[in-house]
């Protein structure tokens, strides 16, 4: 929190996977650095404890929304080897809950990449995933480095989701599957022609930097502010 207020930040997203602080000291972090939640992730299965996610990942959810009161909260796209259908069932079931109990205008869900290690590939491609978000009136956040990963062209692809985007996961993509999430400018994508076209689609929404954490291995915090500033810069100098 401390980094993203040096950085000129003008909030932070969460992601309720692994947290082991509770709501209420990030509510106060948050209070202290003036450093709103803009999106929360919801828990996901795919994780080293996927029971205690199943068991516990509503409640995560529901405390550290209530706290926080976030814009958005994200649900990405599950992945499976198998049983698609029912995986898609439990997914839109989840959906609707959220929507009955909150607000469809906070729902967003999140295209996601396939996973060569366990080859579990994502339930939806992102299509799938526009003919999902207006039948069922929720939105879309854009994770872009997701995107180029599956194969698809990022600037096509916004170009078919972009009335629903409401918040962006910006990052680079090297080419490979391996090289995901990388520093925008590391990479090959051409971030600043979606930029572009986000601002004639007239976007207001969300956009956070997602970036592996081993990118930023080698980087002093000093750096790290740095860097941060000059992405913010950039992204700004677009709108």
């Amino acid at each position: 929190m401390e980094l993203s207020d040096k950085a000129g930040f003008d909030g932070v997203e969460l992601d309720c996977s692994g947290l082991t602080v509770n709501a209420d000291d990030l509510y106060r972090l948050s209070v202290d650095h003036n450093m709103p939640f803009k999106n929360i992730i919801a828990p996901s299965l795919i994780s080293k404890n996927p029971l205690y996610r199943l068991v516990n990942g509503d409640f995560l959810l529901f405390s550290f929304y209530e706290t926080l009161k976030p814009d958005n909260i994200i649900l990405k796209i599950p992945l499976t080897p198998a049983l698609k259908s029912i995986c898609c069932y439990l997914f839109k079931d989840k959906i609707l809950y959220l929507k009955e109990k909150y607000s469809n205008n906070i729902i967003a869900i999140e295209n996601n990449a396939p996973c060569n290690i366990s080859c579990l590939k994502p339930i939806m491609n992102i299509k799938n995933i526009r003919d999902f978000a207006y039948e069922h009136d929720v939105f879309i956040n854009f994770d872009v480095s997701n995107c180029a990963a599956t194969g698809k062209d990022i600037l096509l692809s916004y170009d078919m989701i972009a009335p629903r985007v409401k918040s962006v996961h910006l990052s680079d993509f090297g080419g490979t599957k391996g090289m995901s999430h990388l520093i925008p400018g590391k990479g090959l994508l051409p971030l600043g022609m979606l930029l572009s076209r986000m601002k004639q689609f007239n976007f207001n929404g969300n956009i956070s930097f997602e970036i592996d954490p081993k990118e930023l291995e080698n980087y002093e915090e000093g750096e790290i502010i740095t860097l941060y500033k000059e992405l913010i810069g950039y992204v700004k100098s677009y709108f």
